[in-house]
């Protein structure tokens, strides 16, 4: 019984320690999951044959799925910023168009990380936003 406390004790002080938020790694989740998002609003419109608006409600701080009850919620501590021709997300249409556009999300410390939507493709990319200036 001793050792397996002391094996118990041993693990958990060897085990490094999670923060809530390690600013470039929530960064890069947050942006892997809006991608993944976007692309699945994406492939609904043209499944669907409908346009497929997504939502970032910066009020919520959260982007929205128009084509399923899912969303990203986006931590207090990472800024997002939406191109400035956007109505406040993106649209996707059937014919595989979309609105196109920008949204980045910035962690500080120069940590910032582009998701860029195609108005003509709608391929959605995640590009390193990293030492640039707003």
């Amino acid at each position: 019984m001793l050792a397996l406390a002391l094996i118990a004790l041993v693990a958990a002080l060897a085990l490094p320690r999670g923060r809530p938020f390690d600013g470039g790694a929530a960064l890069r989740a947050k942006a892997y999951e809006t991608a993944a998002l976007l692309r699945m609003d994406r492939d609904a419109a043209r499944l669907l044959d409908r346009e497929v608006a997504t939502v970032v409600d910066f009020g919520r701080r959260r982007v929205a799925s128009g084509a399923a009850p899912q969303a990203v919620d986006i931590p207090d501590k990472i800024r997002m910023r939406l191109s400035a021709d956007r109505f406040s997300g993106f649209r996707f249409f059937p014919d595989g168009r979309s609105s196109g556009g920008d949204l980045t999300l910035d962690a500080g410390g120069g940590r910032r990380l582009r998701l860029t939507v195609n108005g003509l493709t709608s391929a959605v990319e995640i590009r390193s936003d990293e030492g640039r200036g707003e």
